[in-house]
């Protein structure tokens, strides 16, 4: 009866919050205090907010008791602040900018006097958030129409200093991206956000898998990177694209670009051409066209926005040639015709639409929809080290997001907000290419020499997850979310609910029983096999349901110049499985008979976790323009829920694929040996893994680590800043930020214990090309003994049962913001860090430390046999980044730029030293078990890096306007520059090859992209 009454009352909780929105965590809020001419707070005061951007037109508060009130949901915008109260005359404040989560605070003082008597207070809008502990970057719609980018979520995130984007050259290969990550944060614990909806699926890392949303219809896009409270599900990045809306008056514009080849230079310099680079990359065609609009369908009711979106680029691939040999299944050899060069395709279409209903003056509902088709890599394709025929193609037919969010000021202290989501995807990646060099019975193949001139290049054939080709459907099937908030001048409280229903599906399909080859030389040394047949390939399907729900409650309280913040959540995540099948008719020997798990038979996930957060933000002069800000919470880290280490469906923890040695001494590229066969026979080797195919799993989870309160992987982030106005609508940041991670697994084999690894030594290449010269001894690598091979026996738990390890980030970021009135406008700074990652203690009694079956690894120092670089502690990293645009008075020109100077690449000298080299410069006294070799960095990790990535973008319009028309027409200049920096390099190292650091990517050479867009 009691459990009843539990489930009772959770089921009525969520029907009052139901369905569920996060829009108020991405949106702004006025605040402040009132006082009479005597310095005394005033109750009572009824305070209104206007804007363009309120659809409801006004929104309106009452001072509380101690004088403060607080108007929330704020969307991006310019509002007007009126003050009145009886006896009292009233006082007006206009040009308060919102964008994103900013917290103006305006105060206001009332003389006595009669209401009609309006006062007007000029004042520059605030730029200092004196409240709120978040730290957050925003990009609204004018700056991202003004400068030169690709208008895509990668685009964007590649101008904030110390995040994972990279840059991409004004889309010139694409665009796309959703969330990266910053400050050491991990790619699952990102989120890609549609108007405060999570558009993405548990098993992508940034919320979002694929090419992104479109961010070239946002509002604004808000960036926030540290400082959530209850309502931040993860401590990582979270990137909101907050859509436009339609209002009475029907606007929209046409936006259009594009280049072709002849509109590139050449930075394809002597330098170049020394390291090796053999062809660069060079652009053939591109362009995007971007119409967009929206208006009244009933005035004041219900409003429309529609846009379509088309992005086609076309480029040579750095370094490759088509090979002769594509689409041969009898050659395993490569022959590269030198006079074609290969090419990459990317296109993507996005078709969204948006209404908008003001139900009722307190009601706002917003339909959201959009579908999305890419395809890229259709014909040729590659990298410096993937030949056309081998890369994979891509197609998503096509990508379907709805969405519907409810908001409600149910008084003025009350605000309700609800919403729902989906995001489904289908996907096959690989699909057959379409140039005609698919063939069923071709089999991968990688050379780990460089008799090609290329070292480890892979060729014939794709391979996608699992090395197969690859049909699926992925997504969230409801992603809820509500909140209620009840705010008083001083309180501003929010109790919400997260929660949904996840349901990813992948379907693996092999054409052959040996999907993989590896050569040396080009005589094969090691293959991979499946458990399907050559003659009828069966396909394996994968399944996993997840059901996350979330609850929390937060504060902010202001007394003074002291604003309190606090929050706590609740997260329970349950992961469990359907039906799954495997083996039977179509598959081998080795996976006989049919083996079925019925649903939710086998081991879930069970997580129940409770974190705390903080925040103190302190006016420290009280005028508004200082901010002290300190924050410190406890987050959860995000899952990814397909194909690692904390998959537990039965069919992953199945082995499906193993690896052995292959000596094919006849050389008819035949493994002549019997492959069901376990043991050493024929050509073959003894299977690394002997489960193969059998019910029997290969890994078995500790329950107290899958199930159970506060063991789930977490972090905990720290940041300490400073805020302050330098100048009018001019303020600097400076904040130190510190995050570090708990909870960490590790997988033991248990089928063998330490004395089943042997250590051993080897001494490295003499080389003038290595530091100092090489010749250094490296210790600290193992092998297993020869009897235990074949044997698994995995057990995942908590790493802190076998020895400590540690991770962490620490760093500095400065920032600048300037939005002055002469329309100069400037964002940017720096960001400098460093990360630390140790697990010597625990390597020193876990060898295997986490490498499994599947090659996942806990993502920590030395997790492999052979990496003996156990810490690593890198230098102190600086990202410098930022955009500027002017637009010139009287003639109506725009000038606008992008910088961004970043770190190199950490180079790595992976040195394959096969069992002779061992014999002669090592100490292992006797044949690897495994394989014939092993690959080894010469090159203590974080301590050799690459040159620093410098590259400039300008852009120059010309504004013509025609009544309530503007329309801007532009150039844009991409690596002003044409610098020549190389951003990736082949990193197998060989005493008798030059392709060490031969560079495998460039920084696009300098091209002009013309540019146009009509506002209407």
């Amino acid at each position: 009866m009691l459990k009843l009454a539990v489930r009772s009352a959770v089921l009525l909780t969520v029907l009052v919050l139901l369905p569920a929105a996060a829009h108020a965590q991405f949106t702004g809020a006025i605040t402040g205090v009132v006082k009479d001419s005597s310095g005394g707070v005033l109750p009572g005061v009824t305070v209104e907010a206007t804007s363009p951007v309120l659809i409801e037109k006004v929104r309106t508060v009452v001072t509380d008791d101690s004088g403060q009130y607080r108007l929330v949901d704020l969307l991006t915008g310019t509002y007007t602040v009126t003050f009145s109260l009886p006896g009292f005359s009233t006082v007006k404040r206009d040009g308060i900018e919102i964008s994103g989560t900013f917290v103006a605070t305006v105060n206001a003082d009332l003389k006595v006097g009669a209401l009609e008597e309006t006062i007007t207070v000029t004042g520059e809008t605030p730029v200092v958030d004196v409240q709120s502990v978040r730290a957050q970057q925003t990009v609204s719609k004018d700056v991202l129409a003004a400068i030169p980018s690709s208008r895509s979520g990668g685009g964007i995130q590649a101008l904030i200093p110390g995040m994972s984007s990279g840059g991409d050259s004004g889309g010139i290969t694409g665009g796309g991206g959703s969330a990266g990550q910053i400050h050491g944060s991990r790619g699952a614990d990102s989120r890609t956000y549609s108007d405060g909806l999570n558009v993405g699926w548990a098993g992508g890392g940034g919320g979002q898998w694929g090419n992104g949303i479109n961010v070239a219809v946002a509002q604004e896009v808000v960036l926030s990177t540290s400082g959530g409270l209850g309502e931040a599900e993860t401590a990582g990045v979270s990137l909101n694209v907050i859509p436009r809306e339609g209002g009475n008056t029907f606007s929209g514009s046409f936006a259009t670009s594009g280049a072709n080849g002849s509109w590139q230079g050449s930075n394809y310099t002597q330098s170049l051409q020394d390291q090796g680079l053999r062809a660069p990359s060079e652009l053939l065609n591109m362009y995007e066209i971007n119409p967009m609009g929206g208006g009244r369908i009933i005035r004041d009711r219900l409003w429309f926005y529609t846009s379509y979106r088309q992005v086609y680029t076309n480029n040579s691939v750095p370094g490759m040639f088509t090979n002769r040999n594509a689409g041969n299944p009898n050659a395993w050899d490569v022959d590269f015709d030198r006079s074609q060069q290969a090419y990459s395709q990317f296109l993507d279409r996005i078709l969204s639409g948006r209404v908008t209903w003001q139900a009722t003056p307190r009601n706002k509902i917003n339909l959201s929809w959009q579908e999305q088709i890419i395809k890229d890599n259709w014909k040729s394709g590659g990298t410096a080290t993937t030949t056309g025929e081998a890369f994979n193609s891509r197609l998503m037919t096509p990508y379907h997001l709805q969405g519907a969010t409810w908001s409600s000021p149910l008084t003025s202290r009350l605000l309700a907000e609800a919403g729902w989501g989906t995001f489904e995807a289908r996907y096959r990646n690989p699909y057959p290419k379409e140039d005609g060099t698919h063939h069923p019975r071709l089999i991968r193949a990688q050379e780990q020499s460089a008799i090609y001139g290329i070292p480890n290049l892979t060729y014939r054939f794709p391979g996608g997850v699992g090395g197969g080709f690859n049909h699926h459907l992925i997504g969230t099937k409801a992603n809820n979310r509500a909140s209620l908030s009840f705010v008083t001048g001083a309180h501003n409280m929010k109790f919400g609910y997260q929660g949904g229903f996840n349901n990813p599906n992948q379907t693996y399909q092999y054409f052959n029983e040996v999907i993989h080859v590896r050569l040396n030389g080009g005589l094969p040394n090691r293959l991979t096999q499946v458990i399907t047949t050559d003659d009828s390939p069966a396909r394996i399907k994968v399944t996993r349901n997840l059901w996350p729900t979330s609850l929390y409650a937060q504060d902010q309280w202001t007394r003074n110049r002291l604003t309190l913040q606090g929050g706590i959540r609740y997260d329970y995540y349950l992961m469990n499985y359907p039906e799954s099948k495997i083996g039977g008719p179509g598959y081998t020997a080795s996976a006989q008979p049919e083996i079925v798990y019925p649903s939710r038979s086998t081991q879930q996930v069970k997580w129940h976790d409770v974190t705390p957060r903080m925040g103190v933000a302190y006016d420290v002069f009280g005028n508004g323009k200082t901010a002290l800000k300190f924050n410190l919470g406890k987050y959860v880290q995000g899952v990814t829920a397909a194909n690692n280490d904390l998959d537990l469906n039965p069919i992953i923890r199945t082995a499906i694929s193993t690896t052995r040695t292959w000596a094919d001494t006849n050389k008819d590229f035949v493994p002549n040996c019997d492959l069901v066969n376990t043991e050493k026979n024929g050509e073959c080797g003894p299977m690394t893994n002997e489960n193969l195919g059998k019910e029997v799993f290969d890994r078995t989870y500790d329950p107290g680590f899958v199930e159970g309160y506060g063991v789930r992987p977490n972090s905990w982030s720290l940041g300490l800043s400073v805020q302050q106005e330098v100048a009018p609508r001019v303020s600097v940041n400076v904040g130190y930020f510190r995050n570090w991670w708990g909870n960490w697994y590790t997988v033991d084999n248990l089928a063998n214990g330490l004395s089943d690894w042997t250590p051993f030594s080897i001494k490295a290449p003499v080389d003038s090309r290595l530091p100092n010269g090489g010749g250094q001894v490296i210790n600290g690598l193992y092998d297993l003994v020869p009897t235990a091979v074949g044997e698994v026996n995995e057990w995942a738990t908590n790493s802190k049962n076998y020895a400590e390890q540690t991770e962490n980030w620490h760093g500095v970021d400065v920032g600048v913001t300037a939005r002055l009135r002469n329309g100069l406008t400037v964002q940017g700074g720096t960001s400098t860090g460093r990360r630390l990652s140790d697990s010597c203690a625990l390597k020193a009694v876990l060898p295997e430390q986490g490498v499994g079956t599947r090659g996942d690894t806990t993502s920590i120092a030395g997790g492999s046999p052979v990496d003996p670089y156990c810490r690593v502690e890198e230098p102190f990293l600086t990202s410098i980044r930022g955009l500027a645009t002017y637009t010139i008075p009287k003639v109506d020109v725009q000038i606008s730029g992008t910088w961004r100077s970043d770190p190199g690449d950490d180079i790595a000298a992976n040195f394959v030293a096969n069992n002779a080299y061992i014999a002669a410069n090592g100490t292992l006294g006797r044949s690897l078990s495994e394989s014939t070799n092993v690959t080894v960095n010469l090159i203590e990790p974080q301590t050799l890096f690459a040159e620093r990535r410098n590259n400039m973008d300008l852009r120059i319009a010309k504004i013509f306007r025609y009544g309530r028309t503007r329309t801007q027409v532009g150039v844009d200049v991409y690596n002003l520059t044409n610098t020549d920096v190389v951003t990736g390099q082949n990193q197998t190292f060989s005493p008798t090859s030059t392709a060490w650091l031969t560079p495998t990517s460039i920084q696009p050479a300098r091209y002009m992209k013309l540019s146009a867009q009509v506002d209407f």
